[in-house]
């Protein structure tokens, strides 16, 4: 262990070594001219060192459990290192990060009668976030704590389809196989021996276990305790930081912000990738004794989904959960430093800061509403019903528990997905267009509806998917199977409701009133953006709705002897395999692709008419 030790030792003064030399002579810039800028640059870097260096994905080495047999010991250095790296990592460069700056950006050695406590500069939101973070994370691991774990097992080995060979030779003494075709025994390897062809024998698949509970749990209540005062430390060494020389008290208050910010943000992304651990470990340890139950024998035998989607709504729920947090912590950036010259920034067209707010809270709204669309992706047939299905293979009977829905079902399921989908993403497009006209907006003034905010190619294209759409769900009522006719009609209402919001949407990008602040093109890019979401949605929707109702298998009706249950699956066309693909890039395609060719001189803001 002693030797383990010291490499772990090694590799840690090793890479805080390579760490402090990136970013005292490559990320400072010492010979930068622009001091805001070189401080900013420094800060930044410093983040995205310690967001890259404390990742949570190591802790699955926690629980992965070894082969029987090979002797384990719980209190290996690699385990406490897996436990440790993020903490460790978060508080380190952050620490470096304060003792890295460039020589022109000298701190004062003078000393400072402005007290100043850790307390009194952390964010209320970010602190409050963190805690509840750490409260959830924390009750996550105690129930991992309690998780019985489940073993490995080596799995058989895998039968030889080859002729058997078991040594038996013909008159001449010639080694022969169960044909009587000479063995070439130079490539063995191409045969099988009698004891691996022998009928019955029971196959055993092998299963990679997970750790007990009691094993893994100290690591990870460890690991989340070191988060935490590694945070705290390095909380406290930037705020005793003494000041730098080239920024005035205002600044250096500002430069404490940024980084506390930015130290506070890592923190709540690593508690929460703690608690996404938990889950996964949960997860992993459902479908290996999921796998253990299973009798031995052939593959396939009291196969039961249950504990599969027990384990995939942990693991999805870890990810959802995930992404929320990102989009949390994207919403609060930190402050930023003033640039010596703005007058310099505004004639080289850097936005106003009306449309940068605009701008980045539609970019969160974009964000936020990514969750509850993932959500409803990967939930969304988890209510199928299960039905037991058997096979035969004229030597054995296998039986397995599967989700297997009727068309109308599967049809259903498919149309409340992309109802809620696409609604919940335009009603809070709606709602973000909305809270932008009362924070940013001028006062109620009487304003013109701006016409042609959209170009007309791009109307033309939606303009097509609403008619393909129309134009497969009117013949689906025509010719699909009486049990899956009715489905058409609830593409309908989706097609419906969507150009109900979507038009909402669009209009209201053109009769919203002008943000207070920004200049003629500023406003209309904001209003490109809000119609555009809109439209292209509609557009996205309609295609889709035409590959789902294009599926060949809702045209095939039933057979003798099948119930609606017992469906056989078709291969998917050429039309609805192009019209999904269509679909999905029309629902990404970029908003930068509809605004208008800028003909005009960057003097003359000449886009009233857009």
């Amino acid at each position: 262990m002693s030797d383990a030790l010291t490499s772990i030792g090694f590799g840690l003064a090793g890479s805080a070594a390579l760490i402090y030399v990136l970013l005292r002579f490559f990320v400072a810039s010492p010979n930068a001219k622009n001091t805001t800028e070189s401080i900013s640059r420094h800060a930044f870097w410093t983040a995205l060192i310690a967001f890259l260096a404390s990742g949570t994905s190591g802790l699955a080495n926690l629980w992965a459990s070894t082969s029987p047999g090979t002797p384990t010991d719980p209190a290996a250095p690699t385990m406490l290192m897996h436990a440790a790296a993020p903490g460790l990592w978060l508080g380190l460069v952050y620490i470096l990060g304060q003792f890295t700056w460039p020589r022109h950006l000298r701190p004062v050695r003078s000393a400072s009668l402005q007290v100043r406590r850790v307390r009194d500069v952390f964010p209320r939101f970010l602190a409050g976030f963190l805690l509840l973070c750490t409260v959830i994370s924390t009750a996550l691991l105690i129930v991992a704590w309690n998780d019985p774990g489940a073993p490995s097992r080596i799995g058989s080995e895998e039968t030889r389809q080859g002729p058997v060979y078991n040594g038996a030779e013909d008159k001449y003494g010639n080694p022969v196989d169960e044909f009587g075709h000479v063995v070439d025994l130079d490539n063995l390897e191409d045969y099988s021996t009698g004891d691996e062809a022998k009928p019955g024998q029971p196959y055993v698949s092998g299963v990679a276990g997970v750790r007990p509970g009691s094993e893994v749990g100290p690591y990870l209540l460890g690991g989340l305790g070191l988060v935490l005062l590694g945070t705290l430390g390095a909380a406290a060494v930037v705020v005793r930081r003494p000041p730098l020389d080239s920024l005035d008290a205002h600044d250096n208050a500002v430069l404490r912000s940024i980084w506390i910010n930015r130290l506070l943000r890592t923190a709540i992304l690593v508690v929460s990738g703690f608690g996404a651990a938990a889950l996964n470990y949960l997860a992993d340890g459902i479908r290996a004794r999921g796998e253990l139950a299973m009798p031995l024998g052939d593959p396939g035998v009291g196969f039961d989904s249950t504990a599969q989607d027990r384990a995939n709504v942990l693991s999805g729920t870890g990810f959802l959960c995930m992404l929320l947090v990102v989009v949390v912590i994207l919403a609060w950036a930190p402050p930023r430093l003033a640039e010596p010259s703005a007058s310099v920034q505004a004639v080289a067209g850097t936005p106003s800061g009306t449309f940068a707010k605009a701008r980045d809270f539609l970019l969160l709204t974009q964000f936020v509403s990514l969750v509850p669309v993932l959500a409803i992706v990967l939930f969304a047939g988890v209510g199928a019903s299960p039905v037991v299905t058997t096979a035969e293979d004229g030597m054995r009977t296998y039986s397995f528990t599967a989700l297997a829905p009727t068309r109308l079902e599967a049809l259903g399921s498919l149309s409340l997905a992309l109802l809620a989908a696409s609604g919940i993403y335009l009603v809070l497009n709606l709602a973000a267009s909305r809270i932008i006209i009362r924070r940013l907006g001028q006062d109620p003034v009487h304003a013109e509806p701006r016409r042609h905010l959209l170009p007309v190619w791009f109307l033309v294209v939606v303009s097509m998917s609403v008619t393909a759409a129309i134009a497969t769900i009117t013949t689906f009522v025509l010719a699909a199977p009486a049990a899956t006719r009715v489905a058409a009609w609830w593409m309908a209402g989706i097609l419906a409701v969507v150009a109900a919001l979507g038009w909402t949407l669009q209009g209201t990008a053109a009769r919203r009133r002008p943000l207070h602040g920004a200049s003629t093109i500023e406003d209309t890019k904001i209003r490109i953006i809000l119609a555009h979401r809109g439209m292209r949605l509609l557009g996205g929707v309609s295609l889709l709705v035409a590959s789902i109702l294009g599926d060949p298998t809702y045209w095939t009706p039933g057979g003798a002897g099948y119930g609606e249950s017992m469906y056989v699956s078709q291969e998917p066309s050429g039309f609805q395999l192009s019209t999904l693909v269509l679909g999905l890039l029309l629902c990404l395609l970029p908003a930068a692709t509809a605004y208008p060719a800028q003909r005009h001189s960057p003097q003359t803001p000449s886009m009233s008419s857009q």
